[in-house]
């Protein structure tokens, strides 16, 4: 049985255009020749045998008395030695003039040899061009391989190769795309399978284009090229003249195919929203540095660093505003929601606004209330009276509570909760139970405890922020002018608050916040040889590489001053002179001349060292089983860190922990020297203020000393009753 589909494929030249119908059929045998009749078209019935192409039998059509999208009733008639076939189909007339631009990728954490891979294809082939979807990569690959900056820098001018993301000095091109949409893996066993797979993506995505230009990321983004992807260039070129399908770049796609560059997200998070407002109305810097480095770092740091730009902006824009309390709204749109502060002592007071008197909660030093109609990216401002009226939760009956929203109840055969109202997720909850009841909502106390608030419309943390100042209007937007001021306070952190840098930073962490605009590198050349390289990542660099030695070791040189050109390095061999003692020596070079140093460490070993019985380097000395506080209390988690190396070490310590703890326990980040074979205690603080809710969380510290990596045992964080 004989079958005929038209396609979007066009052959010959330009002017003079054939649409490709397929063929297809289990009983053709040996040469093939076809020819297709129906109204307005053409096709020859004395031509050659059709070729077999990636898509069946095709045959040539002139359908150029129609126009794109036309259905015309067809017939084709087909000669081979198994005999003749006739087949009647529909065939819709193509839309020629598409370009499909295969983009190959490399991501921000594939492995050098990936874009090695890359990197090397693109200078076999001048047909090949791919992406790097991320500084984060490039930079660290610069760093390492500085003679490839000229290679990398020429194929960038040449349109060959294009950074995606954010603008960064490495590269000095300014984005096109802020990122890159997710495309095909075309993991096929075949040229033929993977022609096709790349056909159907363009039927799938033209759809919804808005010019003749369809963009098609191709491959695994940590892994090498994609194997087919450069020979469906060159082999789709030599058949079809319709739809082009070349290797190219999103700025091809977008600039050359005049499609429109998708906006790039905004930062709409509490942190830029108030920074941004203290910016403007303070004159303050917006902290860009701390902000870009949240964006990439661990969730944690990430929670830190905006949190400090929160309280900072907070604390300078409400530094213009006279109130007892400030309530800031970061969302664009007005918002009434549940707002808590906490006073520096416990004080019996109750909330009012313009003079109401409004429902409060005071628990301890933490007074509750519900804000209304707060302003889109504004504030409104409350006071705190006091009086001698009991605002606290008083003990109440039953298994229910409820708000102005919702009805909770506890079953005690179940074990459930049923939440009546809007679909809602019920929270785990196990008893016994004990109800509360206050002027601003219930609360259910069990295994855990469920507050419903009054006026509150769901169950998360409250989209509002609440900030104690002094006294003024009572609600307002805020000013678009800043005023003229002479202070002009840091809305976040410049620079890393542990120190110093590893160079290979990238190994355990995003580059380091405000950027890395020199480094410094050791290679180990051979027994007793090193080279120090430094290389510039901005402009014109100027500085010291200090060699820090371990006891006993003597080298031909211990500073030697740099002078880098933007974006250049440079390099010097060093000879070491080792002590007969065996065992693992750190060799640290330490760049000088940024607002923190940046180090490079090389292990090296005296031969007589029994590589048999080696000497641990780094290990865990000492970790606490757990750590158990209670509200208003505060506790060391304090790890001990150990080396058996001949040097001193710099090690850097991070606790990972849950989110609900990050509040309570840190700093995320410590750091200190590791003595020559000693001991090092590394301190966290976990602090429960006093209106603390009781919970359990399970935490590790992961400390790192140059690559060395290792990780605690489990630490159980209690907040007891």
């Amino acid at each position: 049985m004989i079958a005929a589909e038209s396609t979007e494929l066009f052959v010959g030249p330009r002017t003079a255009l054939l649409q490709v119908v397929r063929l297809s059929s289990p009983a053709l045998v040996g040469p093939v020749h076809a020819h297709v009749s129906g109204p307005g078209l053409r096709s020859p019935r004395h031509g050659g045998s059709l070729g077999l192409g990636p898509f069946g039998y095709e045959l040539c059509v002139d359908v150029s008395e129609h126009s794109p999208g036309a259905v015309v009733p067809a017939q084709v008639v087909v000669r081979s030695s198994a005999g003749e076939e006739t087949c009647a189909f529909p065939l819709v007339v193509g839309s020629p003039g598409w370009t499909v631009h295969l983009v190959g990728h490399v991501a921000a954490d594939a492995p050098f040899s990936a874009l090695r891979a890359h990197l090397d294809l693109a200078l076999t082939d001048p047909a090949y061009r791919f992406a790097v979807t991320s500084v984060e990569l490039l930079q660290p690959y610069w760093d390492t391989f500085p003679q490839h900056r000229p290679v990398l820098l020429r194929l960038i001018s040449e349109g060959r190769v294009e950074v995606v993301g954010a603008e960064s000095n490495v590269v000095g091109v300014p984005p096109v795309l802020s990122a890159l949409p997710v495309g095909s893996p075309l993991a096929c066993s075949s040229l033929g399978e993977a022609e096709r797979a790349v056909y159907s993506s363009f039927l799938a995505l033209r759809s919804g284009a808005a010019a003749p230009h369809v963009m098609l990321p191709v491959g695994v983004a940590r892994d090498a090229p994609n194997p087919w992807m450069t020979a469906i260039h060159h082999d789709w070129s030599a058949r079809y003249t319709w739809p082009r399908v070349v290797c190219s770049l999103p700025r091809d796609y977008y600039v050359r195919g005049s499609v429109p560059v998708p906006r790039a997200s905004e930062d709409d998070s509490p942190a830029a929203v108030f920074a941004s407002h203290a910016s403007r109305l303070t004159g303050a810097a917006f902290p860009v540095a701390a902000l870009s480095r949240a964006a990439v770092a661990h969730p944690r740091e990430a929670f830190d660093l905006q949190s400090d730009v929160v309280s900072r902006s907070l604390k300078a824009l409400t530094s213009t505003v006279e109130s007892s309390v400030v309530v800031w709204n970061p969302a664009a749109s007005a918002c009434t929601d549940i707002v808590s502060v906490h006073l520096p002592c416990a004080r019996n007071v109750h909330v009012e606004c313009d003079g109401v008197v409004l429902p409060t909660l005071v628990d301890g030093v933490t007074v509750t209330f519900l804000a209304r109609d707060v302003p889109g990216c504004g504030w409104r401002t409350y006071s705190l009276v006091e009086d001698e009226v009991d605002h606290g939760w008083k003990r109440g009956y039953g298994t229910e509570i409820a708000s102005t929203h919702y009805v909770l109840s506890y079953d005690p055969i179940a074990s459930l909760i049923a939440v009546d109202g809007p679909v809602l997720e019920a929270p785990r909850l196990v008893g016994p139970i004990s109800v509360w009841h206050s002027e601003v909502g219930e609360k259910m106390v069990g295994s855990t405890a469920v507050v419903l608030w009054n006026g509150v419309g769901h169950l998360g943390p409250s989209s509002l922020v609440g900030v104690l100042g002094s006294r003024s209007p009572s609600c307002g937007t805020l000013p678009s002018v800043a005023p003229s001021s002479t202070e002009r306070p840091d809305l976040g952190p410049v620079a890393p608050e542990v120190t110093p840098v590893f160079a290979r930073y990238w190994l355990h962490e995003p580059a380091p916040l405000g950027g890395l605009p020199a480094n410094v590198r050791l290679e180990v050349l051979g027994p007793g040889r090193l080279r120090v390289v430094a290389v510039s990542d901005g402009p014109e660099f100027s500085g010291v590489v200090r060699l820090s030695l371990p006891a006993g070791w003597s080298a031909s040189w211990e500073a030697l001053p740099v002078s880098i050109p933007a974006g250049g390095h440079v390099s010097a061999e060093v000879r070491l002179e080792a002590p007969r003692t065996p065992g693992c020596y750190p060799v640290r070079a330490v760049l000088e001349g940024l607002p923190f140093e940046v180090y490079d460490v090389a292990l090296l070993t005296v031969p007589e060292w029994d590589a048999d019985d080696p000497v641990e380097v780094l290990w865990m000395a000492s970790t606490p089983c757990s750590v158990t506080v209670r509200p208003g209390s505060s506790s060391l988690v304090r790890v001990v860190v150990a080396s058996g190396a001949h040097g001193d070490l710099p090690v850097q310590a991070r606790l990972l922990s849950p989110r609900s703890s990050w509040e309570l326990v840190g700093p995320f980040c410590v750091g200190g020297l590791l003595p020559a074979q000693g001991r090092l205690p590394l301190d966290f603080s976990f602090s429960a203020p006093p209106w603390a809710t009781p919970g359990r969380w399970s935490a590790v510290v992961r400390v790192t000393a140059g690559s060395l990596v290792r990780t605690t045992a489990p630490i159980s964080l209690e907040v007891a009753d």
